[in-house]
């Protein structure tokens, strides 16, 4: 009977799952290091631009001649004449009711369009 042989490298058993568990991870490591490069790779050079799309109609122009400017200044003096109205009147309690009434609308409305002109004034765009 031949004499047994010892094998040349010996490794306990928990040494031996460590290590098939470690190559494991090194290899799935690399496939995913390899995939994200292949995914986030070098831009390229910028193509040719492509032909012009279509261009759409023009709409409709807007009032001619009438700004927000103008129209918020006749705004404001059929606010002063209605303060005006009211103050003559006086007594008239109903004709004084319908006037405050008027003046409160038309105050709200001349602020919503001083809002929209200091805006665009401060945006640089417009002349104010």
């Amino acid at each position: 009977m031949p004499p047994e042989q010892k094998p040349a490298i010996s490794l306990p058993r928990n040494q031996f799952i460590a290590l098939v568990i470690g190559v494991c991870v090194l290899s799935a490591a690399i496939g995913s290091g390899l995939a994200l490069i292949a995914q986030t790779g070098p831009e390229g050079p910028p193509g040719k631009q492509g032909p012009r799309g279509h261009t759409g109609k023009r709409g409709p122009q807007g009032p001619a001649g009438e700004s927000a400017g103008e129209e918020l200044s006749g705004l404001e003096a059929e606010v002063a004449e209605l303060r005006e109205q009211v103050e003559e009147a006086g007594g008239e309690s109903g004709q004084v009711g319908e006037l405050e009434e008027r003046i409160e609308k038309l105050e709200e409305e001349t602020a919503g369009f001083s809002g929209i002109a200091k805006e665009l004034c401060g945006e640089g765009s417009l002349i104010c």
